[in-house]
Parts: C-alpha cells; structure tokens; sequence
C-alpha cells in the first residue's frame, strides 16, 4: 500500500511537534511492515529523503495570494494552501499512484485535497481549533473563521479517528457529525533503544520538570503558581522549565515573557528557584526527564500529547491535569496523578504528594512506562490504522 501523510514540518530530529512526531513513528512502522509511506511537508528539499516530498507554492499561488490580500488580511493566506499540497501530491500519484492520504483536520485543508485529488482520504484529528484555541484567541475574527472552516470541512470527510476517545467524541458532538468510518486509534511511540530511563537513586528528588511552551494552552501560569504554593511549604524545590516563550496576556493586552512574569509573581528569595531552558533538542529533554524527580503537565487543553507519552515511555513520575485527553493516559493513582484543570492549589498539592512519597512515585513510573509499551506500540497503531485505510479505500469504491 502506498500511504501519504501530511506533516507541517520535518524531520523530527530538528522540530518539536506533536503531528511530527505522530507521522515520524507511523513511517518507521509502516516501512518495517513492507508499505511505501510518502510523507508531504512545507520547506525546501534537502535531498535526504526521496519518500519527502516538500510543498512550495507555485507562481500561480503566489499571484493568486496578492491579489486576495487586496480586501483580506495575510494571516488568511493559509486557508488557501491546500491548493498547494493538493498539487504536490497530485504530482507524487502520476507516477507512483497514492492509495490513502492521512491528514490533520487543521484549517479545512483535507476536504479540498480529497475534492482535488480524488483520493480516498482519512482525517486524524490532532488539535480541532474549537478545543485546542484558548480564552481570546479562540474569540478573534480568525479563530472563529478556523473553527467554522474545519466544522464544514468536517462535515465532508467520510472517516474521522482520533487518538483521544473523548476529543472525537466531543467533535462529533460539536459539528453534529455522522462520518462512514470513526475510530479511536491511539498515538504511537517506540523511543530509540539507548533513551535512558528513569530511576530513583538518579533523579534529583527536589526538582521538577516541565516541557512546553510558555503560554496560555500548555498552562505556563497555573504551572508557577502552584511551584509558588509548593516552595512555601518545600523551599529547596527546583523547577526546570523547557519550551520556547510566547508569551502570556497581561492586564492591557501586551504579551508578558517569561522572566518578567516570574520576577513579578516570586519574591527574591523564591525566583531562583525557577530555571528557564528554552528550547532543547530532543535528547536533552530526554535526559533532564532522567535527572528529575517528576514531569508535570500543566495544560488547558490535550488531545494525546507526546510530551506525556514520551515522559510514560521513560518511566517518569508525572502530574498532569485532568484536561482533554489526559485522563486516557494519565490514570489517576495508577499511571500518574492528575489534578485539576486551572487549579494552581490542587496542582500544588498533588505536586507535593509525588515528592513526600518517592517509592509510590517509582511505582507509578513504572505503571506508566508498560501502559505505553501495551498501547502505543507502533505495530499494533499501524495494524489498527490499516484496517481503516482499507474500509475508507474500500468505501471510495463503492
């Protein structure tokens, strides 16, 4: 079978995306199992890999671009860019035909790919806009035109799957959908054989880890109030914050970065208990999980976030909230602690019960270390993602 993906940017080694890292796992096992996988992708070719197709607009596109930002603004330029990848892959299907594409339901794209190519198609849900844009950005003129925009595209596709039980649900539910085919299909993740692994005897038992960026979605805010509760009650606690940072909304709007924001929520003798990273390249994270007592998940909103898996996957002690599709991963009292969602005192207190009791937090590691090598391993997701590759193609037929 010959399977297209698309994927917003690539290879993963030098990006940090949950899509990325979704289609990096999906081509590996693919391959291994005798199927070709094209992957479609925005940049420029490198030349490194002939089954990595790099979109480009055409003049065409580009002319076509100007004269639409006469009566709109750029940032809608994206809606039209399925033209784009519709064209690539039309190209890619001339001469080695394309069974099944898989795409992200973001910006409406995948309707006009299938319209355009004619190819059966399945959408895997990632991020719809309606759960995954926060407080005024999904109020503003463009998130309101992305939610509509994948909400009518939505209503086009003939198979709709999800890693989160619940996000398909509550999409289905949203847009009032009743596709041919749905699904839950899990994420998949097998991390390279030398990743290392978390223990107790190597972690350092006062410091905590979060990987992220620093915004309103990932929860940055509700992440610093609660390390300001816990420091009260255990000052030699350390918080290693890894992410870039975007910023979050002050009183009149402006962005506040992340060293402004700490220095006024801390006191002097607390603010060096706060270190920030920035990036870091993938093997970095993966030590510093090591060298942590635990990984905390602060977000508003996930669907089945790697930064979760891959923190499971290496046997770290995690606290998360309970929002979206954490729950589904996060097992509370058995892969994990959650708390609640945009709650800093409850955040805190669970924070603090994973550093009070380190053996049970060892116990609860371990427990989620063999939940992701039992549900997420990438021969069974592929399995399961064939089957419904071939009902959609078999339904294309019909």
């Amino acid at each position: 079978m010959h399977i297209a993906f698309w994927s917003p940017a690539w290879p993963l080694e030098k990006f940090q995306n949950g899509i990325i890292t979704y289609v990096h796992w999906m081509k590996r096992e693919l391959h291994a199992q005798g199927h070709r996988v094209s992957v479609f992708t925005e940049g420029s070719n490198s030349g490194r890999e002939a089954d990595v197709h790099y979109v480009r607009p055409r003049l065409k596109d580009r002319a076509i671009r100007r004269i639409a930002r006469l009566w709109r603004s750029s940032e809608y330029d994206v809606f039209g860019y399925s033209a784009v990848i519709a064209a690539e892959m039309l190209r890619v299907h001339r001469r080695e035909p394309i069974d099944v594409i898989e795409m992200e339901e973001s910006f409406g794209w995948f309707a006009d790919v299938a319209k355009r190519t004619s190819l059966p198609l399945l959408v895997k849900l990632h991020g719809p806009a309606f759960l995954s844009l926060v407080e005024d950005e999904l109020h503003t003129p463009f998130g309101q035109v992305k939610v509509d925009r994948e909400g009518s595209a939505l209503r086009l596709a003939g198979a709709i799957v999800s890693p989160s039980q619940l996000t398909l649900e509550q999409t289905l539910t949203k847009y009032r959908l009743a596709p041919r085919e749905s699904g839950h299909i899990v994420n998949p993740l097998r991390m390279d054989s030398d990743t290392p692994l978390w223990s107790l005897p190597a972690c350092e038992r006062d410091t905590v880890l979060f990987v992220g960026r620093f915004d309103l979605r990932k929860g940055a805010d509700v992440l610093l109030k609660a390390l300001l509760s816990v420091l009260q009650k255990r000052p030699a606690v350390k918080l290693i914050f890894v992410g870039p940072d975007r910023g979050l909304p002050g009183s009149g709007g402006e962005l506040v970065h992340f060293e402004a924001y700490c220095d006024h929520l801390f006191p002097p003798h607390l603010r060096k208990r706060v270190d920030y990273r920035g990036r870091l390249a993938n093997r970095e994270i993966a030590t510093l999980r090591t060298q942590a007592m635990l990984t905390v998940i602060a977000s508003r909103w996930e669907n089945q976030g790697y930064t979760v898996l891959e923190a499971m996957f290496q046997g770290c002690p995690i606290v998360s909230t309970d929002a979206g599709g954490c729950p589904e991963s996060i097992i509370n009292g058995v892969t994990g602690r959650l708390a609640k969602s945009e709650d800093p005192e409850d955040f805190a207190a669970q924070i603090l019960a994973m550093l009070d009791d380190p053996e049970r937090a060892r116990l609860l590691g371990q427990a989620a270390r063999q939940h992701v090598i039992d549900l997420h391993s990438p021969d069974k997701v592929a399995a399961s993602s064939l089957l419904m590759y071939q009902k959609v193609i078999a339904r294309r037929g019909n």
